[in-house]
């Protein structure tokens, strides 16, 4: 190499080009960030090493055949000039001349192998060592590529670009920044900010050691938490959520995650679903009807004064915890109850230390002078001693109640590794926090706005009397009659937000807001009573105005309870507890002030904005009340002596019904039998259960020999308990019925199965016949089993078939060896069936001890005996009353929802190209349609419903084949002499090959998947097979006996895949069903059967274990699985060898 480095570099740019080094260069720079692991100082060294590159590019020289020259004065010449004030930077960038020299004397060429700047720097050391062979000039090369990476890092550190921040008040102190602007009320102060920077709709704080953005605009926040919604899930760290939330994992404090998703629905389900919230509605009556006798009991005749904030307090803490545990704490002499008191200074206690303008969440140093922390750990555990007694006490009672513990705790029993107690108290917590103090505080406000505006209060007043009148109490039902007084509470939360600023966000990502920067961990809070206040929004802003709701879209502009998917899960039960009590308040009692002034609107200290004085009042029991409450008192007795009635007379009354509804269904059918042409039907029918003594599995043989019994009748019937069942046994009724009565038995029955497992029989397998329906069929026609979908899956299936083959070569290359095939295949059909579903491989050799594989294929295992048309369940009440069948199923449902929910929640932040991944893109376009539950359903039934099926007729036909060895011969000669043997089968072969796919027909016709096809059910009277056929029926399709009828096939139990080669005879096939509720997955089933049992035919010697024949007895299941699992000799081929 020559000497001269200038020489070197010019002649190898020009020889090689040194585009090439440059993009080296660049390459080398990315595998250099991924080495230190993405950090924000990696970063910071390829911006300057892709910077450096782009400067090299552009120095041309248009003469040297289109090279380029790096020209490293210029590179560092530029440094310089940017940083030529500090004598620092232009010593390092002198230092850079030695690292940037050695680059450019390597040739281009072998710059390209170099993964990395280790890499290219042990390559530069080896050069240097054999041409100097000096010890002390190689420490000196590593010195200064190691000096130069560190410089540049520094460098590049000084002349980054600035981000563009929202404007800031001026003098921010050192170390604690803008800390001393915050003083209470914390909202009046971000106002008063952003009035002195110009109303600036946003203005960002470096509050200690966070920079925090502060949006007082709608529209910014509407960008915020909808445009940047995902990127602003998140919270930030603060110590009260640390020690009080259970470490940031309630859903308050819990980051943006598959946690927090967990959390939102179990919020959503158990707790503040339409349906909870109607199961709590009589303890919120309860609690308002104890509010209103406490008022009228003292002040029926003449006005008196009334402290109302302590009253609105004990309404709703006693509301929340009622609902949460069923405990009163408040009221009714529970004032002097020890355990109350406690439960009153905690919930205090937790309310004072919230908020977001704590200065010790903004400097870690005031923690070590501070006591703050010491007295919130105190409180945490205080209060998590509350919240476990409570706990304790539900878990050890006799009897489950209706309260959220009750619920959460039963949940505990079936998913104990995810419902800890910690959970459970974690939104115990949530709910009594969030709950409780926010709605007190939005009454005495609304209340106290009432009273300094008595014309709102008459108007109020009149709407309640002119909609509810006189004669009874508001209803909860009431509320949507009574617009007005809706528009007092939307107007109250105008002005007071229980939460003037929201709880505060963090962004996870560097994102844009307002058109300024948001960096990564930069803490949002939005000033909602700012918002409620922006003279751009509202007409007098400042002015309490009901009326302006009753404009459209009006409540838009509202954001008390948050915006995006961090919105307030519970706002739904603060509206209802509010405008309940505030209208019961308007309705039974009349309101004036104390005195002539006003009521004092000023605003108190506390993150939910308190008022500074409690609201004292004067008021008086309306003359009406009294005839309100005593008939209030009395539906009450006479509702709980009707509940006492009806729990004494319970089981006389079910006996007495049972007995009638029996007497009447044999009276009924008896008269229906005498009328209708009905098929004939087995004699013998036992009171209450009919035929079902008379089903033993196998059902599909049973079903044969009760045709049999009945003169080999293609159709009969069936009474199994209260329902009317058709067999068909018959291929050319079966044609009848999915072709001339296709749409009258395109119905499903609804089944237990279908009800807890299938999503309350919403999937694709279950749904009745519909709208709905039409729709999964379009979106798995379309999305899943397309031929361009099933394309696009290829590459999975053989690559589990791949794997097969070297699974069992490993053991076979040199001689025979025994294997046990229904778990390879089982393993083969599930991994496949997983990885277009959520790319992931449960089974196989380095999964053996994969618990979730075991979750799964116990899963998988559960729903397919549990399937079927033979349980007596399903039939019988008395059985699900009398059994714990329905109990097994309910959990069974939750385990597989739990698995499910947790594959879509890992996929819902990844981008590729799985069916999971294609239903959640398609979910971010149509929320409301693309629903989880939606999604979860469309899964379970590819991996129910493709896995078992496919592996057990892959068993089969090897068993079938090993019984009958000409035919395996047969096979693997086609396949040798159409594939050859230097290559391995591939799918698109498999239509070359017409034996093999006669030995797959002819296992679907003796071995079908579902003996028994699913069942349907008639949505309308019609006529099968010539006989009446009621609405309700349902069909039962013995495919089994349709594939070995006679009459139909010649030798039928005879396998003989020779018989498919007369055209039209895989026509009489349906192991998938037929007509528009066959199965769509067929296409999909037929490739993985046909290349999977092609591989092995051609990779293998196959012989029977000790020459005996395989044992082809039956076992018990819907699908039709071997008695005995298959085991069988195989041998490598020599192909094995040298294919794979």
């Amino acid at each position: 190499m020559d000497s001269s480095p200038k020489r070197s570099l010019v002649s190898s740019t020009a020889k090689q080009g040194s585009v090439e080094a440059a993009r080296a260069l660049f390459d080398g720079s990315m595998s250099f960030e991924l080495e230190v692991e993405n950090t924000r100082k990696a970063r910071i060294i390829t911006q300057c090493l892709e910077r450096s590159v782009s400067i090299l590019k552009r120095d041309r020289k248009s003469k040297s055949n289109g090279g380029y020259v790096p020209n490293i004065n210029v590179v560092l010449q530029d440094l310089e000039e940017r940083q030529r004030k500090s004598n620092f930077c232009k010593f390092i960038a002198r230092g850079s001349r030695l690292f940037y020299g050695l680059i450019c004397t390597i040739p281009a060429s072998p710059l390209r192998k170099f993964k990395n700047l280790r890499d290219l720097g042990g390559h530069i050391l080896c050069l240097q060592r054999k041409k100097r062979k000096s010890n002390m000039e190689a420490k000196t090369l590593i010195f200064s590529v190691i000096f130069t990476v560190l410089s540049l890092r520094f460098l590049i550190g000084r002349i980054r670009r600035k981000p563009n921040l929202p404007p800031s008040p001026a003098w921010a102190l050192p170390v604690i920044g803008h800390l001393r602007l915050l003083k209470p009320p914390i909202y009046r102060t971000f106002l008063s900010i952003s009035q002195s920077l110009g109303d600036a709709p946003i203005f960002s704080l470096r509050l200690g050691n966070r920079l925090v953005f502060v949006n007082s605009s709608h529209s910014i926040a509407e960008e915020c938490f909808t445009k940047n919604d995902v990127v602003l899930a998140n919270r930030p760290n603060f110590i009260l959520a640390k020690h009080v939330a259970y470490d940031y994992t309630t859903v308050i404090a819990a980051s943006y995650g598959d946690h927090w998703r967990n959390l939102r629905r179990i919020c959503s389900i158990e707790i503040f679903s339409n349906h909870r919230l109607n199961s709590f509605l009589s303890i919120r009556q309860d609690e308002i009807r104890r509010l209103i006798l406490r008022l009228s009991r003292n002040f029926s005749q003449e006005f008196a004064k009334v402290e109302m904030k302590s009253m609105l307090s004990d309404l709703t803490f006693n509301n929340i915890i009622r609902m949460v545990a069923g405990k009163r704490y408040y009221g009714d002499g529970a004032e002097d109850d020890p355990e109350a008191k406690r439960v009153r200074q905690l919930i205090a206690d937790v309310v004072a230390c919230a908020g977001a303008g704590n200065a010790v969440d903004y400097l870690p140093v005031l923690r070590w002078v501070s006591d703050y922390e010491t007295r919130v750990k105190k409180l945490a555990g205080r209060l998590d001693e509350f919240l476990q007694g409570l706990v304790d006490e539900k878990r050890g009672a006799k009897e489950r109640g209706n309260t959220m513990v009750d619920h959460l705790l039963s949940l505990q029993e079936s998913q104990p590794d995810y419902f800890t107690d910690r959970i459970i108290k974690g939104n115990m917590v949530a709910l009594i926090l969030a709950g409780t103090d926010t709605s007190a505080v939005t009454l005495e406000w609304a209340l106290s706005n009432l009273l300094n505006h008595p014309e709102v209060l008459k108007k109020a007043r009149e709407e309640i009397d002119g909609k509810i009148g006189l004669d009874r109490l508001v209803e909860e039902s009431d509320i949507s009659n009574l617009p007005y007084l809706q528009n007092i509470v939307s107007e109250t939360l105008r002005l007071y937000p229980a939460a003037p600023t929201l709880l505060p966000h963090v962004a996870s990502e560097d994102c844009k807001v307002g058109g300024f920067d948001m960096p990564r961990g930069t803490i949002l809070l939005t000033n909602a009573w700012a918002i409620h206040r922006d003279p751009k929004l509202w007409d007098d802003p400042t002015s309490f105005k009901p009326e302006r709701f009753e404009k459209e879209g009006e409540a838009q502009k509202l954001m008390a309870f948050g915006l995006g998917r961090r919105a307030c899960p519970g706002s739904g039960l603060a509206h209802r507890l509010i405008n309940l009590t505030l209208g019961s308040l308007i309705q039974c009692l009349d309101w004036e002030r104390i005195g002539e002034e006003e009521v004092d609107m000023t605003e108190g200290k506390g993150v939910t904005m308190p008022k500074a004085k409690p609201l004292e009042a004067m008021c008086r029991a309306r003359a009406s009340v009294d005839h309100l409450i005593n008939q209030y008192k009395k539906n009450d007795q006479v509702r709980k002596h009707h509940q006492q009635k009806e729990k004494m007379e319970f089981t006389q009354i079910l006996l007495l019904s049972f007995l009638l509804i029996f007497i009447t269904i044999r009276f009924l059918f008896k008269r229906s039998s005498r009328k209708l042409n009905l098929p004939p039907s087995p004699a013998f029918s036992l009171p209450v259960i009919g035929h079902l003594h008379l089903l033993k599995p196998p059902i599909h043989r049973r079903f044969l020999s009760l045709s049999q019994s009945l003169g080999n009748a293609p159709i009969f019937h069936l009474r199994l308990g209260y329902r009317h069942v058709y067999v068909v046994t018959s291929h050319a009724v079966a044609e009848e019925c999915f072709t001339k009565n296709d749409i009258v038995l395109a119905d499903r029955p609804d089944l237990i199965m279908g009800k807890h497992v299938g999503y309350d029989s919403t999937n694709m397998l279950s749904a009745s016949y519909g709208d709905h329906w039409r729709n999964l069929r379009r979106i798995a026609a379309v999305e899943i089993f397309s031929t361009q979908r099933l394309n696009s899956f290829l590459y999975i299936r053989k690559d589990e078939i791949r794997r097969l083959i070297s699974r069992l070569s490993r053991d076979s290359l040199h001689g025979f060896a025994e294997v046990e095939m229904k778990s390879l295949f089982t393993d083969l059909a599930s991994n496949n069936i997983i990885r277009m579903v959520a790319g992931k491989r449960y089974y196989g050799v380095d999964n053996e001890n994969n618990e979730k594989a075991k979750l799964v294929k116990q899963l998988i295992l559960e729903v397919m005996l549990n399937s079927g048309a033979g349980n007596p369940a399903d039939y019988l009440s008395i059985v699900r009353w009398g059994t714990n069948y329905e109990k097994q199923i309910k959990n069974l449902g939750i385990r597989f929802d739990a698995f499910l929910q947790e594959l879509i929640d890992e996929k819902r932040d990844e981008k590729g190209q799985t069916m999971v991944h294609r239903l959640l893109s398609l979910q971010e376009t149509h929320p409301a349609y693309y629903t989880d539950e939606l999604i979860k359903g469309i899964i379970l039934v590819l991996i129910a419903a493709g896995t078992n099926t496919t592996s057990i007729t892959l068993e089969w036909a090897m068993s079938n084949l090993l019984n009958h060895p000409e035919i395996l011969k047969k096979a693997r000669t086609e396949i040798d002499e159409i594939i050859g043997s230097d290559r391995l089968l591939d799918e698109p072969d498999v239509v070359n090959l017409p034996y093999l796919q006669n030995i797959v027909s002819e296992t679907f016709r003796m071995y079908p998947a579902l003996p028994v096809l699913v069942a349907h059910m008639s949505s309308n009277d019609c006529k099968v097979g010539g006989y009446d056929m009621p609405r309700g029926t349902m069909l039962l399709t013995n495919v089994w006996a349709m594939h070995r009828d006679p009459k139909l096939w010649e030798e039928p139990e005879r396998f003989k895949p020779e018989r498919f080669e007369k055209e039209g005879e895989d026509q009489k096939l349906m192991p998938f069903g037929m007509g528009r509720r066959a199965c769509p997955g067929a296409g999909l089933a037929q490739r993985l059967v046909c290349f999977a049992l092609g591989s092995l035919v051609q990779c293998f010697e196959w012989e029977r274990v000790d020459g005996k024949f395989v044992d082809m007895t039956e076992g018990k299941g819907a699908s039709m699985p071997k008695a005995t699992p298959l085991r069988a000799m195989c041998k490598a081929r020599t192909l094995v060898g040298k294919v794979i």
